[in-house]
């Protein structure tokens, strides 16, 4: 009976001591920051994590191939994009003339193109 007595007492105590606690809204104090740490330990988790998870090698199983389209969708992509392109309208500003070419140009086409065995001197 004393044995009872005693594991009642301590039974108790317990519990009145655990709501006196909660009562009064047990709380830590507030630790000031400490910055110890020469490293950022966020970063260093994070690459290792990536290393971990880019050493795993990766297999998938190859699918075979499944030809329910019945058309070529490469020819009918390029076809839209080509006219999509061919649809914008681009406004080009008119350029000035610049007269920067100190020698006739037809000469030497006629020298070059047309009569290759005349010489620049003999036609300017």
């Amino acid at each position: 009976m004393k044995t009872f007595i005693k594991i009642f007492t301590i039974l108790i105590a317990t519990l009145i001591f655990s709501n006196i606690i909660s009562a009064k809204g047990f709380e830590m104090e507030e630790e000031a920051y400490i910055d110890d740490i020469p490293f950022n330990t966020e970063i260093i988790a994070a690459e290792a994590l990536y290393a971990q998870a880019v050493s795993v090698e990766f297999f998938m199983e190859e699918e075979e191939y499944i030809d329910d389209i019945p058309f070529n969708t490469h020819s009918l992509a390029k076809v839209e994009l080509s006219n999509q392109a061919l649809a914008q309208e681009f406004n080009i500003e008119d350029e000035t003339y610049i007269d920067d070419i100190p020698f006739n140009t037809y000469v030497i086409f006629q020298q070059y193109f047309i009569n290759p065995c005349s010489t620049y001197a003999e036609n300017y």
